[in-house]
């Protein structure tokens, strides 16, 4: 895919957020407040200490991942393409008193003085926003410090094209092997927001990267790969009642420079 692709698919997407950002708040203040994390257990426990070290963030919509890491001790950058998001982001920040660096930056157009990083992190709805993921792992190896951490935490690329329906009953609604998609064949796979207000005029464009080509983009940038662990959610296939745990729901996958 060429960049003039990439231009094209970012405007639309980027279109689309912003039509969505007034509704996608985010955690509220009072959560971090009451020593809430936007990370999970298995996240802090792939990344390790944070404290001193440069983060940062891909996709950080409203920023609430960011803030966590600012919370504890980490020199923290965000990019979105979404203005609107970052400005939620940094009222938050600011009304809890951390210091978060946000940028309005197409992730697969970063500044090239972002470099020198500790730690990449990337989740939740965040990859399939990648139009080419060998670029892009490219471009993450070349930000990372020697030793530094790519970590991506996404929703699982099974989950993505399996659609749960009434009775349990399991249909194929996507293409595992072949990324792009035009909105969201399955409305259960958009982003909550579009659920309770409806779609935006504006049709995104986004990946359904499988397993094998995130882990082989990863290798070929230079990466090592660290870890690789698949999670159930029982709230992802929720017609399917006590087998919903037998499927993978997300993934957490970590490689070192």
């Amino acid at each position: 895919m060429t960049t003039d692709s990439w231009d094209g698919i970012t405007a639309a997407n980027a279109a689309y957020w912003e039509a969505l950002a007034p509704h996608r708040l985010g955690e509220p203040v009072a959560f971090f407040r009451a020593g809430g994390s936007a990370l999970t257990v298995e996240e802090l426990a792939a990344i390790g200490e944070v404290g001193g070290r440069r983060v940062l963030q891909l996709a950080c919509s409203v920023g609430d991942e960011a803030i966590t890491f600012a919370q504890l001790g980490a020199d923290v950058t965000g990019v979105d393409l979404a203005p609107s998001h970052l400005t939620t982001a940094r009222v938050k920040a600011e009304q809890l008193g951390v210091e978060v660096e946000y940028l309005e930056q197409d992730m697969m157009a970063l500044d090239p003085s972002l470099t020198g990083f500790d730690i990449v992190y990337i989740s939740w709805g965040g990859i399939c926003w990648v139009p080419d993921v060998d670029a892009w792992a490219r471009s993450v190896a070349g930000r990372l410090n020697p030793g530094g951490l790519l970590v991506v935490s996404e929703h699982h690329p099974l989950w993505e094209v399996i659609t749960a329906g009434a009775g349990g009953n399991l249909t194929v609604s996507g293409d595992y092997f072949h990324a792009a998609r035009d909105g969201y064949p399955d409305p259960d796979k958009a982003p909550q927001v579009t659920r309770e207000i409806g779609n935006p005029d504006t049709v995104p464009i986004s990946f359904v990267w499988n397993l094998g080509s995130v882990v082989t983009a990863v290798l070929d940038a230079g990466l090592t790969l660290r870890t690789l662990q698949e999670f159930p959610d029982a709230e992802n296939y929720p017609s399917l009642g006590a087998r919903a745990g037998q499927l993978p729901a997300t993934y957490l996958l970590t490689a070192s420079s």
